[in-house]
């Protein structure tokens, strides 16, 4: 009988044990999501310098710019492989643009309503190519604006520390390496549309 029941407290000690270990790791890691979210929050700064203000503005218009060549090569193209790739580009760049919108407000900065003017012109100088002649133009017009996209992209994060991770670094990194991957791709389609 004696055995019984140490061995009877022994469980239900046992369990208890459990049970309070349970609660505090739950404490523990409700406090650790918390944490989290506040250096998360924290690394959210509410301010940037002119320089960034001027280049989401920048990028406002460099991803409009993408989003409308794309929709002319949905619209113009006359092979699948033009129709195609400009309907990935009007998929990205919306995305983009919006999450560009949603970030602008984070920081209440607004975003031009109109392109600028150069890449306005672009936009428009493919517009105005005939059917016979919108394929070529539109890979030589595309690969060009990639470069001169991810050119600008990259001198905006070239000073920008690996670890700020603030929204707006975060965002303009990933678009970084997005554009370069779309860029590439556009290099490549371009060369099969030569041979």
């Amino acid at each position: 009988m004696k055995n019984l029941w140490m061995a009877a407290t022994l469980t239900l000690s046992t369990l208890a044990f459990a049970s309070c270990s349970s609660e505090t790791q739950e404490t523990d890691t409700t406090t650790a999501n918390v944490d989290t979210e506040m250096n998360t929050t924290t690394t959210v700064d509410s301010t940037l310098n002119e320089d960034k203000r001027e280049f989401m503005g920048k990028a406002h218009s460099i991803s409009t710019q993408q989003l409308e060549l794309g929709k002319l090569a949905v619209e113009k193209g006359k092979t699948e492989q033009v129709r195609d790739y400009g309907q990935q580009m009007v998929d990205i760049y919306s995305k983009k643009l919006d999450e560009l919108q949603d970030i602008s407000k984070r920081y209440s900065v607004t975003l031009p309503q109109q392109m600028e003017e150069d890449h306005a012109g672009r936009v428009q100088e493919l517009r105005d190519k005939n059917t016979d002649e919108f394929d070529r133009a539109y890979w030589e017009t595309v690969v060009d604006a990639h470069k001169e996209a991810l050119q600008q992209f990259e001198d905006n994060v070239k000073d920008v520390e690996e670890t700020d991770n603030t929204t707006f670094n975060l965002w303009a990194r990933n678009m970084g390496k997005e554009i370069r991957a779309q860029m590439e791709n556009a290099m490549r389609f371009r060369q099969d549309y030569k041979n």
